[in-house]
């Protein structure tokens, strides 16, 4: 397949699910991008205190890493037609919770809880997506051959959802109010979400197609494991530049323009993710692995040099962080890609929600680790520890050189529970 052919693959997907799966599963990911900022916003505004906004905020981020795996359980061994209605109802109610408790004046203890069972309950559009289009795949309505295509329009989706989500919420904070915000989460929740769930698709994995076999399928740990290591040291990356960010951005008096600046690694990231297909098939998956890490860290080495702190630094930044972006999402499409290859279709939702919490659960460290450094050492140093979480990535692929290599498309589903 040509260069441009493999872009034009991008034509194919819609004869696999509908066009109208294409418009959910985007829009559907975007509240789940909402809800911490949301949160941050609503209660560090309505009780004036920052720390117990942003202790709010880390409540809904820990509630969705240790969240998202209970709903990939959930949805290959009862369905994700039950699962997705289940998750998407309760983060709408959750979030509908958290606004009434901070408009009540009740006690942190109760934003606090509200936001974790928000962030616990997210629907986890994009890893059930995923695991859609595997289950396309293996039961022969996606060939084979365009579900790395798939992958990397999920991919796309992230990045489209990490950039729009955060945007959305600071647009409609500024013109109306956080309070406003929060509920317009919960009000794409309970449309797109509960329009994913529903969707004919969602008969394809689990439940009663893998809900018996789900129990006795086995998952390798070791590919998995190495995948969640490397994905976790991503999430580090994406906290630790974020801190560094915001840290430049105060610095230069202009702190409402961190987010901008960051918006542009997600932008570049969802450009490199639609040209994904484009990359040649002789560079395997592990080496693409590997090779985007490395690159990673090489391109973000200038954000650890560059000094100052003033507008015109600024914009020098933002042209910056667009280079190591256009590695994030191929890393991304690679990790899921090789995951799909190594578990059985009866737990791969569970395996794509494991993932996506590992990078939820490295950003919350890099966030923390990074934005004391910087109060200690300076803006470089969430940089550096950008630096070295990018090298976490790198070894992942290194150590796991042969284990990944070894993966081959269908060869987990071919044996189902009697894989390895």
């Amino acid at each position: 397949m040509s260069r441009w052919g493999a872009l034009r693959a991008y034509t194919s997907l819609p004869a696999a699910t509908g066009r109208r799966f294409l418009v959910v599963t985007l829009v559907g990911r975007i509240p789940a991008t909402m809800g911490q900022l949301g949160a941050l916003l609503l209660v560090g505004g309505a009780t004036q205190s920052l720390t117990l906004g942003g202790a709010t905020a880390a409540a809904f981020a820990v509630g969705q890493a240790a969240g998202g795996p209970v709903v990939g359980r959930a949805a290959d061994r009862y369905g994700h037609r039950p699962a997705g209605l289940a998750a998407a109802l309760s983060h709408t109610a959750a979030l509908v919770l958290l606004v009434v408790c901070v408009g009540a004046g009740a006690p942190a203890w109760a934003s606090l809880t509200s936001s974790a069972i928000a962030g616990f309950s997210v629907p986890q559009v994009g890893p059930l997506s995923r695991a859609r289009w595997t289950a396309l795949a293996h039961r022969g309505r996606l060939s084979a051959d365009r579900l790395p295509t798939a992958m990397s329009f999920e991919g796309t989706g992230d990045e489209i959802a990490f950039v729009l989500g955060p945007a959305l919420v600071g647009v409609i904070a500024t013109a109306a109010s956080p309070r406003t915000a929060v509920l317009v989460a919960a009000g794409l929740t309970v449309t797109t979400c509960v329009a994913f769930a529903l969707h004919g698709t969602a008969t394809l994995v689990g439940g009663g197609r893998g809900g018996s076999a789900a129990a006795g399928a086995r998952v390798p740990p070791v590919p998995v494991l190495l995948l969640a290591v490397a994905l976790t040291g991503l999430g580090c990356y994406f906290g630790s530049t974020q801190a560094g960010v915001a840290w430049r951005a105060e610095a230069a008096g202009a702190g409402g323009a961190a987010g901008l600046i960051y918006a542009v690694l997600g932008l570049s990231s969802a450009l490199a993710g639609v040209l994904v297909p484009m990359l040649p098939a002789s560079l395997s998956l592990v080496r693409r692995l590997w090779a985007g890490f490395v690159l990673l860290g090489v391109l973000s080495l200038p954000l650890a040099i560059i000094g100052g702190s003033n507008a015109r630094d600024l914009w020098v930044l933002a042209l910056l962080i667009a280079f190591p972006g256009v590695t994030i999402a191929p890393i991304l499409v690679t990790a899921y890609t090789l995951a799909e290859m190594a578990v059985p279709v009866e737990r791969i939702s569970w395996v794509m929600t494991l993932l996506t919490s590992s990078v939820v659960v490295g950003y919350a460290i890099g966030a923390l680790v990074s934005g004391s450094l910087a109060d200690r050492y300076g803006p470089a140093a969430p940089f550096l520890i950008a630096l070295a979480a990018s090298g976490v990535g790198a070894a992942a692929g290194t150590l796991g050189r042969r284990r990944l290599a070894a993966l081959r498309p269908g060869t987990a589903a071919a044996g189902g529970a009697h894989a390895r």
